[in-house]
């Protein structure tokens, strides 16, 4: 209740600089509204890893666990040994009863074969309410194909932040903003610890990622570098390893960050699709384009544009947008989604490999 409603003065405070501030354009008015298109789109496999097979689980989905991954206490700034850092292990029930584990005990529990769905949650989520948000994302995932084996990860990273006055984010002298900028910079730099997650899971699994607010930008950074790109001084020795899915929601990055020449440009190489959640109205992401001069909408509101797609040319086919504009409303948040059993049904497909 205190997030929300923390939350909620954000939504108010950001509702009257954009009554100020922001044209119709900025606020992405302007765009027509895509297709809102739930079936796979035409794939471009990245590997070449064989059909899925998904056998009835015949077992009670409560007698299922799933696992937090915390990069948390890991230093947070780019250098060479940066994907050195170990990760901590929680294991959690289908009540959320959580205890440490380890390293040994997580790799024993995945099952090859089997569909892996890691989760990434954005800023402004501390340790304390990471193991709520898991097992509701879990069980939000779960109910939606309990006769379909899956195995559901929790990325963490430190994302907590705080109320600044920041002129140069908020784009002007007189009104206050949010300091995003560290924690999309530590997201972006993030993205080399989930790498390391993904390569200690067997090519055998598949991997559907999903990436909320700034843990879209942890996922698309990780993309791109799987897919030929380079992070903190690091270039991988081979492609991905794994058929992957992405899924974004809420994304705080540019809209045409995954373009030809953009910042994560690479990205597509390493998915054979990637499906982004768009709300238009998302309160956050409409004062985005604030925290710098000259800023690019952002994905999660102004969703893939048609001049996006035409300078994806050939690859058009491996994105598409999902507007769910008219139910998230305003929201922002991760619950305002995970509330809603009725989205994860629709991406059933998507996370389980349900071809």
């Amino acid at each position: 209740m205190t997030r929300r409603i923390f939350f909620a003065f954000l939504s108010l405070t950001a509702l009257a600089l954009l009554s100020a501030v922001m044209s119709p354009i900025a606020a992405g008015q302007d765009l027509p509204h895509h297709r809102q298109i739930l079936q796979l789109p035409e794939p471009i496999p990245a590997v070449d890893a064989g059909a899925v097979s998904l056998p009835s689980t015949g077992k009670s989905i409560s007698n299922e666990e799933h696992w937090i991954v915390s990069a948390r206490h890991c230093q947070q700034r780019c250098h060479g040994c940066a994907h050195e850092c170990c990760f901590k292990y929680v294991r959690s029930d289908w009540n959320g009863c959580a205890t440490e584990s380890s390293d040994a005990e997580f790799h024993r529990w995945l099952k090859p074969g089997v569909p892996v769905c890691i989760m990434v949650h954005g800023s402004f989520v501390t340790a304390d309410t990471v193991a709520e948000d898991s097992k509701n994302t879990f069980r939000w995932l779960r109910r939606a194909a309990p006769h379909l084996p899956l195995q559901v990860v929790f990325l963490t990273w430190p994302s907590e932040g705080l109320l600044t006055l920041n002129p140069a984010i908020a784009g002007t002298s007189a009104v206050p903003g949010l300091d995003v900028a560290i924690l999309g910079r530590r997201a972006e730099f993030n993205g080399i610890r989930l790498v390391k997650l993904i390569q200690s899971i067997s090519p055998q699994s598949p991997i559907c990622l999903i990436g909320h607010s700034h843990g879209a930008r942890i996922v698309t950074s990780s993309l791109n570098l799987m897919g030929g790109g380079e992070l903190c001084g690091v270039k991988l020795c081979d492609g991905p390893s794994h058929r992957m899915r992405t899924i974004l929601a809420g994304a705080a990055i540019d809209h045409d960050w995954l373009c030809p020449g953009q910042r994560y440009e690479h990205a597509l190489n390493a998915t054979e699709c990637l499906l982004n959640i768009r709300v238009r109205k998302d309160w956050a992401l409409m004062i985005y384009p604030l925290r710098r001069p000259f800023s690019r909408r952002a994905l999660g509101s102004a969703g893939f544009t048609e001049g996006d797609l035409r300078q994806f040319g050939s690859r058009a086919s491996q994105v598409c947008n999902y507007d769910l504009s008219e139910m998230i409303g305003y929201g922002h948040i991760w619950p305002d989604f995970y509330e809603h059993q009725s989205i994860a049904n629709e991406l059933v497909d998507w996370v389980y490999f349900r071809d």
